[in-house]
């Protein structure tokens, strides 16, 4: 399925491209938004919905989860469309009791579950849905919603800011209009009433959010050397214990510091939360295996450096994982200079930086 249009949101209002949207649904049924994270594809979506719309949904696809809007009247066909009886453990007597599944019933369980389990990508579920919809003369278009890098960044990093206030007009849109959604919670704020739907708050202490409200402080990299940042992050383990970290870019043989130093609080997951809030990952399509199942929003090649954390080899488990799964270097340091790599070159490279004069 080929992406139909891109909507580049650093070049429109708000306003702007809700219009957009809605026009766009006046011509097709369903729109499947993708883009990297902070593209605005949930504010967008969620600030276009109104009596026309029947659905919204969020794809559990991990990463960049892209968002699906169904028109009211695609919403009702699709409902009274039966697409499987299914058997349930019940019986009336000798007779086993089946379920109807509907066509929307089967949208959704594409959205929800096939795709979140099988590491699937953003293609691959706008495929399913087009297909399920299709054999039933639905049309589809696939949208990708995208936006200048540092405009990226800066959402990412302030996206917590008004996440209750999104999520608070999302439940009231969806009483008022009776809208369908799985939408359960926008980084930084959930539902706190699942039934109901009508309470919002924010992550509780003990959940991560995936936002920079995770970390204990964050220490701006503006006029420090690499060497500096390493030795701060020794420095921050050997004083007080914690787990400190930031992010290298290289491209064509030239690298740049490319987030913040962070420092970790207690539920933390720093290497994560940096690649999601100051870089942004998707899914590639079709990768049924760990190996590359992400790819980042920018050109070139990212390196996580962050302190050792416990544990006998400096090189954890999840650091070789996050190494494979994501297509990056991860450098670990220990709080006496020691340095590992999953890069070796880049291993030997800082070792000489820190312990030159």
């Amino acid at each position: 399925m080929e992406i139909e249009e891109t909507i580049d949101t650093s070049k429109h209002t708000k306003e702007e491209a809700v219009k957009i949207l809605r026009d766009r649904l006046v011509e097709t049924p369903i729109l499947i938004l993708i883009g990297p994270q902070g593209g605005g594809k949930t504010t967008i979506g969620i600030e276009a919905l109104n009596e026309d719309i029947g659905a919204i949904f969020e794809g559990h696809v991990r990463a960049a989860q892209p968002v699906i809007l169904i028109r009211r009247d695609a919403t009702e066909r699709l409902k009274e469309i039966i697409v499987e009886r299914k058997p349930l453990p019940l019986y009336d007597g000798d007779e086993q009791i089946y379920t109807e599944v509907t066509a929307f019933d089967a949208i959704r369980n594409s959205i929800e579950n096939i795709f979140d389990i099988f590491e699937l990508g953003e293609i691959e579920l706008a495929e399913k849905i087009s297909e399920i919809a299709g054999e039933h003369g639905i049309e589809t278009r696939l949208i990708e919603f995208i936006a200048d890098p540092e405009e990226l960044q800066r959402r990412r990093l302030s996206r917590k800011d008004d996440a209750q206030e999104r999520l608070q007009i999302l439940i009231e849109k969806e009483k008022r209009y009776k809208i369908d959604s799985n939408i359960l919670s926008i980084q930084g704020a959930k539902i706190l009433d699942i039934i109901n739907r009508d309470r919002v708050g924010s992550f509780a202490d003990d959940e991560i959010s995936r936002t920079t409200n995770d970390f204990e402080r964050t220490i701006p990299v503006e006029g420090r050397t690499l060497k500096e940042c390493l030795q701060l992050l020794m420095k921050i383990s050997k004083e007080e214990g914690r787990e400190a970290g930031f992010l290298v870019h290289h491209k064509e043989k030239r690298e740049r510091i490319t987030s913040d130093i962070v420092v970790g609080g207690e539920n933390s997951v720093i290497g994560v939360t940096l690649l999601e809030v100051y870089v942004g990952f998707r899914q590639r399509g079709g990768v049924l295996g760990m190996e590359g199942i992400y790819r980042p929003d920018i050109e070139g090649v990212i390196e996580l450096i962050h302190s050792h954390h416990g544990g006998d080899k400096l090189l954890s488990p999840e650091d070789l994982g996050a190494a494979e799964r994501f297509g990056i270097i991860v450098t670990v340091v220990e709080a006496n200079g020691n340095i590992d790599s999953t890069h070796y070159p880049r291993k030997r490279q800082l070792q000489r930086l820190l312990h030159e004069e």
